[in-house]
């Protein structure tokens, strides 16, 4: 079993003649065309089904224009601090000068998708010394799950950590001050875009490190120090970091730990792979993770040692980590999503003949193309939501207060299950939880779950506004409005629930269709203003308190 765990360095001195991939430029056509398709979907949607990505865009949106504008002024100011997760709050908003909202979060999400599979790509380059097809299967990670649910920092944040690891390895034994520097910056980079791509950096260059310090003479008193030598260099790149996030508000963060079930645990594995449909994605990674297993079992890969520590200790902190951490969710699902695309780069076939890398390559390509062919159906068809939502809020008016409801599974399980592909994803969670974005992007109107947590994002929402800000990423159960006694959590979560009859202007409801009575509901609070498809909007009824006039 010793002959498949090759160093990077022997891989290279060693390759088969097999493997190899006879043209340079086929190879880097090949590149250009698999990060080209990759873009695709963003093409045939404005606003592509991603749960975060509306919220994200309207924050932005605030960022780059609120100071101006004499409705949003009054809402929201920006609050720049020290905070490890604002990729796209530096990146968004400049861009948005230069082209539209929407055209400017593509770009942004173009780059989500692309970081981290041309570095996974670029990793395994420069692991194994050579180029292969198979470094292309990185692209069927592209789509994951935190993809979907427009966790866009992390996203771009593992991408910078996959190009900045592959940097280490390449400059390292060339240039070591070199690779020090350009670690440096890589890992400041990281730490801003989000603090999971400065875990993941550090993770990917401590198991190379790990094998080359083992790899030498440790049983001298040159060889120890030397040794140590290493483990400085390979340090201090992480040390700005480390004061950064001293002086960062979520150092202070406290916040409950909240674990989920096994089974979810066991589902959640396949993150870097599920999508939209689980029979499709099931259908596309069989036969690509099957490929693997099977080189693997018959001794035809390669793999990586450092890239094998690597996944094993992704594995094994995914199973002891918590779901919710310090007011970050889904802390536990991003070891996952990490690993989809390491595995890709930790191991290269061989011993496989020119025509059954043909036949492979070319099934590969077929399951990719039907990959990307869905998604963009379903970002396609998921525009007509987004078009529901815009007219339907078209008649909010400017300044006021949005209370934002969702109907969820609970009440209609028969609905949620036969709703449009694109409002969920693989059973884990919904899409359209966040267009209630348009709310503030189109009306210059404020809702409560705009993210805008002191520790977590550079923007804060100012008084009178405030005391309607909540404490979820979620908008509550329609039906919690009925309610004449909610439990502590719920009022922890959504505390502007109480006598929200006289806090809010208008009640937007999401996922309307599955509500079984929604036009009369509530009747002597609520009047129906308009219900297109996946939204309903209600004006509350009532003399406008003091409050409420106040605000405008």
């Amino acid at each position: 079993m010793r002959e498949l765990f090759q160093a990077h360095f022997e891989v290279h001195a060693n390759g088969d003649r097999e493997a190899r991939v006879d043209s340079a430029a086929v190879w880097w056509t090949s590149v250009a065309l698999l990060l080209a398709a990759l873009t695709v979907p963003l093409f045939a949607a404005e606003v592509p089904p991603l749960t975060d990505y509306p919220n994200h865009l309207a924050r932005c949106y605030v960022l780059a224009f609120g100071n101006s504008d004499p409705v949003l002024s009054r809402m929201f100011t920006a609050h720049w601090q020290i905070i490890p997760n604002i990729a796209i709050d530096l990146l968004l908003p400049a861009l948005m000068h230069v082209f539209s909202p929407f055209v400017a979060g593509r770009i942004v999400l173009a780059l989500c998708l692309l970081l981290p599979t041309s570095g996974a790509i670029a990793l395994s380059r420069v692991l194994f010394g050579r180029r292969s097809f198979w470094q292309l299967t990185a692209g069927f990670a592209a789509f994951n799950v935190l993809f979907l649910m427009g966790f866009m920092n992390f996203c771009l944040a593992i991408g910078v950590a996959l190009w900045g690891a592959a940097g280490w390895i390449h400059f390292r034994e060339r240039s070591p001050w070199t690779a020090v520097a350009i670690g440096t910056a890589v890992a400041i980079s990281a730490f801003f875009f989000h603090i999971m791509g400065l875990f993941f950096y550090a993770l990917l260059v401590g198991c190379y490190e790990v094998f080359v310090i083992l790899d030498g003479d440790l049983g001298s008193a040159y060889g120890r120090s030397k040794a140590l030598r290493r483990a400085s260099m390979a340090a201090i790149p992480l040390v700005v970091p480390f004061l950064l996030y001293l002086r960062s508000p979520l150092e202070r963060v406290t916040g409950g730990v909240e674990w989920t079930s096994y089974r979810r645990k066991f589902y959640s594995l396949f993150i870097p792979f599920l999508g939209y449909s689980l029979p499709l994605d099931l259908l596309v990674v069989a036969p690509v993770l099957g490929f693997l297993a099977y080189c693997i079992w018959k001794k035809k890969a390669w793999i990586s040692r450092p890239i094998a520590l690597c996944c094993c200790l992704l594995l094994l902190l995914y199973a002891v980590l918590p779901q919710t951490v310090k007011g970050g969710f889904w802390v536990d699902s991003r070891m996952p999503a990490m690993l989809g695309f390491v595995l890709f780069a930790g191991f290269l076939p061989r011993g496989v003949s020119a025509r059954q890398q043909a036949m492979i390559a070319s099934l590969f390509a077929l399951l990719f193309v039907i990959k990307v062919g869905f998604v963009t159906q379903v970002w396609h068809s998921a525009q007509r939501d987004v078009r529901s939502v815009r007219e339907v809020v078209s008649n909010i008016d400017p300044a006021s207060l949005v209370l934002v409801a969702d109907v969820p599974k609970i009440d209609n399980p028969a609905w949620f299950a036969a709703m449009p592909r694109s409002r969920n994803i693989s059973l884990l969670n919904p899409t359209y939880w966040h267009l209630a974005a348009f709310v503030t992007l189109d009306r210059r109107a404020f809702w409560p779950t705009i993210f805008a947590i002191d520790a977590q994002q550079p923007i804060r929402v100012l008084d009178p506004y405030r005391a309607n800000l909540g404490s979820g990423a979620v908008p509550p159960n329609y039906q919690f409005l009925a309610a004449r006694n909610l439990p502590a959590d719920e009022m922890r979560h959504f505390p502007f629930i109480e006598n929200w009859s006289d806090r809010f202007d208008y009640l937007l409801v999401l996922n309307a269709e599955g509500a079984a009575d929604l036009n009369h509901f509530l009747p002597d609070k609520l009047e129906l203003v308009d219900r297109r498809g996946l939204a309903a909007l209600f004006r509350i009824k009532g003399w406008k308190s003091d409050l409420r006039a106040a605000m405008r």
